[in-house]
């Protein structure tokens, strides 16, 4: 009877222990999976240490007949700068885009919750050449869902007069020199300085931004994701 008791006892501490075992590694799991996150933005590593967050694309554009307007691509690259926090406990992130082609564009992000708010723009080294969106201006909802919308009307640089409507879809695969991506789907409506004008951008989970489009009276082009600093390690 003790030696029954006995096997009894072995046999559920062996259960108690496996199980105990499997909550934990499901504990780590889910510690491990990030949420959601379209734009994704970093300075630092998990570690505190510095790091080079940055995006590599290539852009190409046609006029309506498709006729090629560049001989070949243009490259670009856009790289996080710095992270500011701010009175309110929010982080005005500075991106800037860079290419040899043309002067550097300075950009200011805040990630509030459930968003991606484009704060303020400069075109160049001279300050009278920023803007700062008012009313605030939405670049994306983060976690974006199918079906999400949002509008925007105010004045962007140069004073131009900007009226656009977002809308999400997807998610769908897209492909660019970077890999094959799942992305949602974010398409832009509406005017630009008094012409139409329609955009799309394509954004993947932890990735950021993987391809771009846009459509105007006259000329079309397109970007795609040639590299990342962030790639994870192939095992």
């Amino acid at each position: 009877m003790i030696k029954k008791i006995l096997v009894s006892v072995l046999v559920l501490t062996a259960f108690t222990a496996v199980s105990a075992d499997a909550a934990n590694n499901a504990a780590v799991k889910r510690k491990e999976t990030p949420p959601p996150d379209y734009f994704p933005l970093r300075i630092k590593d998990s570690e505190g240490k510095p790091v080079e967050w940055w995006w590599k694309y290539t852009f190409t554009k046609c006029n309506m007949n498709g006729a090629a307007m560049d001989k070949k691509p243009v490259d670009f690259k856009v790289q996080v700068i710095s992270a500011e926090k701010q009175s309110d406990e929010t982080t005005l992130w500075q991106l800037d885009t860079s290419s040899p082609a043309m002067k550097t564009i300075h950009e200011w992000y805040m990630k509030p919750k459930g968003k991606v708010v484009w704060h303020k723009e400069q075109y160049g080294d001279d300050e009278k050449m920023q803007v700062q969106f008012v009313p605030e201006r939405v670049l994306l909802m983060n976690p974006a869902k199918k079906d999400d919308t949002w509008s925007w009307k105010g004045k962007g640089n140069f004073g131009v007069e900007i009226d656009n409507v977002s809308t999400v879809s997807g998610p769908e695969e897209v492909a660019t020199p970077a890999g094959k991506f799942q992305a949602i789907k974010v398409s832009v409506v509406g005017t630009q300085g008094g012409q139409p004008i329609n955009m799309t951008y394509w954004y993947a989970n932890y990735i950021g931004l993987v391809k771009s489009a846009s459509r105007t009276a006259n000329m079309e082009s397109e970007s795609q994701l040639a590299d990342y600093s962030f790639k994870k390690p192939i095992k």
